[in-house]
């Protein structure tokens, strides 16, 4: 009897941490990102970015460097959008009101570029972009915290 009672104490501790998890906000880091056919940095302040997405974009853009323009953390509650200014006209938005879903859409000047649905989890997204003077722009929402 006692240790049917302990194994109902875990399982209520376990269903109630999976509805607290499941109703909490979302931390998204969301990077401007320009590959370009040179070395030099596009603009001032720009970063070489991580190991993680240059090995990312290096096959399918095949540029010779790429450069965060700019970052931005977010956090987006289930249920809520939120939309983040990268400058130079362009923004992210990540839609979470679709429970099993997260919706990401790029935007420049104020219209829309490209939209992408993914399962909600941990998964990289990569949107937008064009190219334009030997160079390309995308725009990369991720959970995990870009390195430094």
């Amino acid at each position: 009897m006692r240790s049917l009672i302990v194994i109902l104490m875990v399982m209520t501790v376990a269903l109630a941490s999976g509805t607290r998890a499941a109703g909490q906000a979302n931390t998204f880091y969301v990077q401007l990102i320009r590959g370009t056919d040179t070395e030099q940095p596009p603009m001032p302040r720009s970063k070489c970015v991580g190991k993680k997405l240059a090995e990312t974009f290096g096959p399918v853009f095949k540029c010779k460097a790429y450069w965060e323009i700019n970052r931005q953390e977010v956090t987006v509650a289930p249920g809520r959008v939120a939309r983040v200014q990268l400058g130079n006209g362009r923004e992210a938005e990540i839609d979470l009101r679709t429970e099993k879903a997260r919706k990401v859409a790029a935007f420049q000047n104020g219209q829309l570029v490209d939209r992408t649905i993914i399962p909600t989890g941990e998964g990289m997204t990569i949107i937008g972009g064009s190219r334009e003077d030997k160079s390309v722009w995308f725009i990369v929402v991720r959970r995990d915290k870009p390195a430094d």
